[in-house]
């Protein structure tokens, strides 16, 4: 059997042996690790597809001649749906926006079917949280039906202008991921100061504030994991990084046990530890974590 991927063949060892289902698997745990996705298929010149993909891969690998596969970078595909998601966003505000009678009529079941299959194409590729906002966004059209009327419309308009802020955040994060660890930095050094009075905002009742101080540090961090795979990408070696010392991998899971002691923590509502782990354990950690990408980034 001969496996190509764009044109060029690919030595898989043993790549005979068991179902072609099998074999696929293992290039495509291949393809993963390289940053791409099978985008298309073909098993001895007959194109496969979603219906016909279990009848090809119960084949013995023994029996196939030719195995032709296409694939792209995940990060390509991913910026062509958000750039596609982002033009549906603006139709759907802009078209809840306009005042009844002063466009021509709106195809709300067309936006509709754009969102609804967003979310089934991209399913693979958009994080837990992204996919979620998609679905939530189809499920509003869905209930506002082909004739919003114009409580369904505010809606619609208020959750696209939201959305659209969102996802142009991750587009940012996958065209210029250098800017947007840069500009984390810059939101963790304008508002590092806030970790450490999250004491004083307990001892004086003030939990919610104390409470969204914490989810905001949080965000940023989960900024910095969305960038930092975009980072290898674009040519800067994230591998060489160490933090206090200890290479990223040991980072992230000593950091993971401090913000689930900080769960724990707001759980048992215990203001001390809260505070504690707030201003000697995550403020200290993020500090050495942004002093070390400012060394690793290319220089301005």
């Amino acid at each position: 059997m001969t496996i190509t991927i764009n044109g060029e063949a690919l030595d898989l060892e043993g790549e005979e042996s068991g179902s072609l289902g099998e074999a696929l698997a293992r290039v495509d745990e291949l393809l993963e690790k390289a940053g791409s996705v099978i985008v298309s298929l073909a098993v001895d010149g007959e194109e496969v597809d979603a219906d016909t993909y279990a009848q090809s891969a119960a084949r013995r690998a023994s029996e196939v001649g030719r195995v032709e596969i296409r694939a792209e970078g995940a990060a390509a595909i991913k910026t062509r749906a958000l750039s596609t998601l982002l033009e549906l966003l603006s139709i759907a505000g802009t078209s809840a926006e306009a005042e009844d009678g002063a466009a021509a009529p709106t195809d709300w079941a067309g936006i509709r079917r754009g969102a609804e299959d967003l979310s089934d194409a991209f399913a693979g590729l958009f994080s837990a949280d992204e996919l979620s906002f998609v679905k939530l966004f189809a499920e509003i059209l869905e209930r506002a039906g082909d004739s919003p009327d114009q409580s369904s419309r505010i809606e619609i308009s208020a959750q696209a202008e939201r959305l659209t802020a969102v996802f142009q955040e991750r587009l940012s994060e996958l065209r210029e991921p250098v800017r947007e660890m840069r500009k984390a930095s810059a939101l963790f050094g304008e508002r590092s100061g806030d970790l450490a009075e999250i004491p004083v905002l307990l001892q004086t009742g003030k939990e919610d504030q104390a409470m969204k101080t914490v989810l905001f540090f949080i965000e940023i961090f989960n900024k910095v994991i969305r960038v930092l795979p975009e980072l290898r990408r674009s040519g800067v070696e994230t591998s060489s990084i160490l933090v206090g010392g200890a290479p990223l991998p040991e980072f992230y899971g000593s950091f993971n046990d401090v913000l689930r002691q900080l769960t724990d923590a707001f759980e048992h509502k215990d203001a001390v530890l809260i505070g504690d782990l707030s201003e000697y354990e995550i403020l200290p950690r993020m500090e050495s974590f942004f002093a070390a990408m400012e060394e690793a980034l290319p220089k301005p």
